[in-house]
């Protein structure tokens, strides 16, 4: 190992950048308890339009960048009274809300009144000042970053220190209830916090852009997020100083990493290997100040589910929800045999992220553990169809290769025991990106000190071919039977959840969402029940990630990019958080829209960051409570029918319960228990 000074100063100014990123994390989850995926986006919008004022429109540089500061920091403060409907709803929700945030912010850096006519300009720097140390030229970027980030740091730190305002924004961070008792206005210090966060932003990303063009307008990178992350979380969340310190300290390990490990095959596996370990050790290091009893915001009610849009269930509303399924089944059906190959092949995707999509509300919905890194999951059933998919019959390969996730899953899921809800969802996010960049990219790799060669990861990185095996001796190559194969899938992993539902599973998965002390005292395991979700979870999204690699037949590193994680996430969320045909929905929904009718205005809007922000903003059931509330016409109008026939419904539940002894009737608490069904 080997650390010049060059190397020590260039992590450190990196550093700056992943500390202010971090800073602004922190300030927002300590007013908010929100982990605020927009965060990076707000400020590169800022700097896009600096970019614009500066070239097209001539104005000085620091008039330019007032202006752009005070954007940010108007569209932080837009962005928080845009979410402020999200008050009470679960945690989950709201960190979507901001990924469908960050989402419609870079579709403002795309907009003419934003972007400049000329890209690939160099970026503006007020400043034309560089040096050596060694043999190593800093710019003058290098050294406005190290002149001004401190500045600002020190400044914010002296504006929550002496001023009411960040009084304040202490006393939400200990406790919201009791700060507003004592007569805080807690929604308007949100507010400015938020503001605060939209400068921060603004000035992180001007910056960290004289080292790129002025073409700085891509969403924030999840590597990037998760180095700040890790940053904040070493801060606990809450801690501005330490999260700044460790940003610093952060970018100086990663630069030290990236110049001792140089070997061009394994170098970037290793060092993606060290940050993910260091993020499980932050995570299990600060687990006694993320679980601060004071800090339980992100364990806000799950009550707006899809359960609290359903009636009371009717036999008659039973008997429409099962021929409606059995007619969608038989459409479903019959599809492969009117539409072309590229529809059939269409149908097997979207079946397929149907099953990814369970998994995430088995863990998620009901477990209440929210996952960023569902697709790492899928990556490892992937990557055991490429090594044993061709020696081991389906019918057995797809079990192996879900008891095997559901086995990395459990390790994964670990880290759960001691911490819960959003900090897991970084530990997840970091497994998914070091299932791609270290594991999927390096075919072989050697262990220390025991010598032995490994090679766990795709044969070929780039492009790893697969031939579609049969089953039953029935060939799956052409596209029409792998289409009816995905929809049997598809149709067994729903049957399997609907048994682990009506069963009990998933009411001893909610009671330890919502309350692990009741379900304890209750007699419920809590520990296998957390891990419990997670093999379940980890098993359905390994033989998904087997039949995945089949249905493409042709899979890389990029097939199992972390981005998809998201998309997964925001299936769920629109469809509905807890249901079950709601996964289904958001599936069809996401996947299924831009490719049968294409890429048209009005697709791109339903199906962007402005759709899904849409859904979660004013139909908190997601698509799941449409789909019951057409039942419940359905229901009505049947009902109806059979009225004016001369024949008044009578409901089959009802029924039997009037015409059984008194000695059978159910107990009181029956009807509180199927309350809590999902």
């Amino acid at each position: 190992m080997s650390l010049p000074p060059s190397i020590i100063l260039e992590g450190a100014i990196l550093g700056l950048d992943y500390g202010l990123l971090a800073v602004g994390l922190v300030l927002i989850y300590r007013t908010s308890r929100v982990v605020n995926f927009a965060q990076g986006q707000l400020g590169v919008v800022a700097a896009v339009f600096l970019v614009k004022l500066y070239y097209d429109f001539g104005f000085n540089y620091w008039v330019a960048l007032v202006i752009s500061v005070a954007l940010a920091a108007a569209v932080g403060a837009l962005s928080e009274l845009v979410l402020r409907r999200l008050f009470n709803r679960p945690r989950v929700m709201v960190m979507v809300a901001t990924i469908g945030l960050s989402q419609v912010l870079f579709l403002f850096t795309v907009f003419p009144f934003i972007r400049p006519k000329k890209l690939y300009r160099a970026f503006p720097v007020p400043i034309h000042w560089t040096f050596h140390v060694g043999t190593f030229l800093f710019s003058s970027g290098d050294v406005l970053t190290l002149i001004v980030a401190p500045v600002v740091v020190l400044a914010l730190a002296a504006f929550i220190r002496f001023s009411s305002w960040g009084l304040a924004m202490r006393a939400m961070a200990e406790n919201a209830e009791s700060a507003r008792l004592s007569g805080v206005w807690v929604r308007r210090t949100s507010t400015v916090a938020w503001t605060l966060a939209g400068a921060l932003s603004a000035v992180t990303a001007v910056l960290a852009s004289p080292s790129q063009t002025s073409a700085l307008t891509q969403v924030l990178s999840p590597d990037l997020l998760l180095l700040a992350l890790l940053a904040a979380l070493i801060g606990g969340m809450v801690s501005l100083p330490v999260a700044f310190i460790a940003g610093v300290g952060v970018g100086v390990v990663l630069d030290a990493l990236q110049w001792n490990i140089t070997n061009p095959s394994t170098g970037p596996a290793t060092v993606e290997l060290i940050l993910f370990l260091l993020l499980q050790g932050a995570l299990l290091l600060r687990a006694a100040s993320l679980q601060k009893g004071a800090r339980i915001g992100e364990r806000s009610s799950w009550a707006m589910g899809t359960a609290a849009f359903r009636r009371t269930t009717q036999g008659l509303r039973k008997k429409v929800g099962t021929t409606g399924v059995g007619i969608s089944l038989v459409v479903v059906a019959l599809l492969p045999f009117v539409v072309g190959v590229g529809h059939s092949f269409l149908m097997s995707q979207i079946c397929i992220y149907g099953v990814i999509a369970l998994s995430l509300t088995v863990l998620t919905g009901w477990s209440g553990q929210v996952s960023l890194g569902q697709f790492g999951f899928v990556a490892v059933g992937g990557d055991i169809a490429s090594h044993i998919g061709s020696g081991l019959p389906l019918i057995v390969l797809l079990p192996v290769a879900g008891l095997a996730t559901a086995l990395v899953s459990v390790l994964v899921g670990l880290t759960a025991l001691r911490i819960r809800g959003l900090y897991l969802a970084v530990s997840t996010l970091g497994f998914a990106l070091f299932m791609q960049t270290s594991v999927l990219a390096t075919p072989c790799f050697t262990l220390p000190l025991i010598h032995k060669q490994i090679c766990s990861g795709l044969p070929n990185p780039q492009s790893t071919l697969l031939t579609r095996p049969s089953l039953f001796g029935l060939s799956l190559t052409s596209e029409r039977g792998f289409a009816w194969f995905s929809l049997g899938v598809l149709v067994v992993s729903v049957l399997m959840v609907r048994v682990w539902r009506d069963r009990g599973i998933a009411r001893r998965l909610i009671a330890v969402r919502d309350n692990e002390i009741a379900a304890g005292s209750a007699g419920i395991p809590v520990v296998r029940t957390k891990l419990l979700a997670f093999a379940l979870s980890g098993f359905m999204a390994g033989y998904a990630g087997v039949c995945l690699a089949f249905a493409t037949e042709r899979i890389s590193t990029s097939t199992f990019d972390p981005t998809f994680s998201i998309l997964v996430v925001s299936m769920v969320v629109i469809g509905g958080l807890d249901s079950i045909p709601g996964a289904l929905l958001g599936a069809l929904y996401l996947e299924g829209l831009p490719a049968i009718f294409g890429s048209t205005p009005t697709v791109e809007f339903l199906t962007s960051g402005v759709g899904l922000l849409a859904f979660i903003l004013y139909l908190p059931g997601g698509l799941a409570q449409l789909l019951h509330s057409f039942g419940d016409i359905v229901s009505d109008a049947v009902a109806h029918l059979r009225t004016r026939n001369g024949s008044p419904p009578v409901d089959a539940g009802e029924a039997a319960a009037a015409d059984a002894p008194q000695g059978h009737r159910s107990p009181a608490g029956a009807g509180a228990l199927s309350m809590v069904e999902p």
